[in-house]
């Protein structure tokens, strides 16, 4: 019998039935006062996550096109930029800063830990010529968190555009770009927004939109120049034929989430992240991450020595209907990877912890069942 897949994965994560029907609905055009409100409300409520008062645009696109938008706006070619490693998406940084000419300075992190000011501080005074600063605040391939608040401190008065990537950690996470002195910060629709793929986000401050007048856009499509004149047109637009669906989609999320309240869906997520990894702890699975450095959005673990991530993963979907996410890149063959955010609850992690130690158990790894699920039923029995 089939059944439905849990998307247990960091992004597209589960949705919620009311937002997945919204984007079902009849089409309307871009360029008109019945598709304007949409597009302004979604801008008006993600600078409310994004902790923002400043400028923020949507592209039709998913987080690396977000990405890209940010280092063709705000770099000329040749320009230097610090780009901070930590996972496979930091290295996407540097590659998009590569693909238009610019230098970069690469810091890439130990394997499991987050960037320390120190870092940062001791590359900025090597290369005085680096005049951007690259970091993912939620590493979706390690589960790295990286302080954003502490290193936007630091760089605030340094003269250096700082450019955060949040496609995973924004809506997820506490995140205040304004407050902590965030010059630019990209997110995507499909995973703490609770949306379907296919919008993202771009927000930037004076100071960033200061450079972004000075620079030639590598390119057309993600001109924000062009988007910024649309935006503030008569009928606020978007320059192009926009994911329209999408949007209706996101809508109905940034509402459900604004009347639940962020912060509740903050604690939630705690909560479940807490729970599971109770669950690995007890089947003494090795968390890849750091304890200060993990993150609410997913808990990344080492996959039992003799044990192919991917059979799990095989396993766990094709028998289950339960979709994890393996390791990315280098990490393929070593890591797993579990999301607590999306809508979901206690039920699916207990769901997802039953069916992994099953699996652990028929892989030869556990002997019994039993200890990763009675401990995340403890941890739920217990939080506050």
């Amino acid at each position: 019998m089939e059944i439905d897949t849990l998307l247990m994965t960091p992004g597209p994560v589960h949705l919620d039935a009311e937002v997945t029907l919204a984007g079902a609905r009849a089409l309307t055009h871009h360029r008109t006062n019945d598709f304007a409100p949409v597009y302004t409300e979604c801008v008006t409520l993600l600078k409310k996550f994004f902790g923002t008062t400043q400028k923020l645009y949507l592209t039709t696109s998913s987080g690396t096109g977000a990405m890209e938008t940010a280092i063709a706006n705000l770099f000329n070619e040749g320009e230097t930029v610090l780009t901070v490693q930590t996972g496979v998406f930091g290295v996407r940084f540097t590659r998009i800063c590569e693909a238009f000419r610019l230098k970069t300075v690469v810091l890439a992190c130990e394997d499991g830990k987050r960037v320390t000011v120190e870092q940062i501080a001791a590359a900025l005074e090597k290369n005085p010529e680096i005049s951007g600063v690259t970091v993912t605040f939620n590493e979706t391939s390690t589960g790295i968190r990286n302080d954003i608040e502490a290193i936007g401190k630091f760089l605030k008065d340094k003269g250096k555009i700082f450019i955060t990537d949040g496609v995973s950690g924004i809506g997820a996470l506490p995140f205040k770009m304004d407050e902590w002195h965030v010059d630019v910060a990209v997110s995507a629709s499909q995973k703490g927004f609770l949306a379907p793929p296919g919008v993202g986000m771009v927000a930037l401050s004076e100071k960033a939109w200061a450079k972004v007048e000075q620079v030639k856009c590598h390119g057309y499509y993600f001109d924000l120049k062009i988007y910024k004149k649309d935006q503030e047109g008569a009928i606020p637009a978007y320059p192009w034929t926009p994911a329209i669906n999408v949007m209706f989609s996101l809508l109905e999320a940034l509402r459900k989430i604004d009347r639940i309240g962020i912060e509740n869906c903050f604690k939630h997520y705690e909560k479940l992240a807490g729970g599971l990894r109770a669950a690995l702890k007890a089947m003494n699975l090795r968390l890849f991450t750091d304890e200060d450095a993990t993150s609410n959005v997913l808990t990344v673990f080492y996959s039992p020595e003799g044990v192919a991530p991917k059979d799990i993963v095989s396993e766990l979907r094709n028998r289950y209907g339960v979709l994890i996410a393996g390791g990315q890149e280098q990490f393929a063959t070593k890591l797993l990877r579990i999301t607590t955010i999306g809508a979901i609850g206690e039920r699916d992690i207990l769901g997802t912890v039953g069916l992994l130690e099953m699996t652990l158990k028929k892989s030869g790894y556990l002997k019994q069942v039993g200890a990763g699920i009675s401990a995340t039923m403890e941890y739920f029995l217990n939080y506050k």
